[in-house]
């Protein structure tokens, strides 16, 4: 599985995760918060980024979704 973050309509970077910590708190948010402080200046240009996790098999979920179980 892979954790992609996008802005606009750009992939930004997709960082493989591991599918047993999914749903461990904090895992996610740890991610999300990294990418959020690596790219903090493409945000001041452009909304606010969206995160995707992407299975092997091509199945897209929201991160909202899987943070709130």
């Amino acid at each position: 599985m892979n954790l992609m973050m996008f802005v606009g309509s750009e992939l930004i970077e997709a960082m493989p995760l591991d599918k047993e910590l999914i749903s461990k708190p904090g895992y996610l948010g740890n991610y999300k918060r990294r990418m959020q402080n690596k790219y903090r200046e493409l945000f001041l240009r452009d909304p606010k980024p969206e995160f995707y996790v992407v299975s092997q098999h091509s199945e897209v979920k929201p991160v909202e979704l899987l943070l709130k179980g």
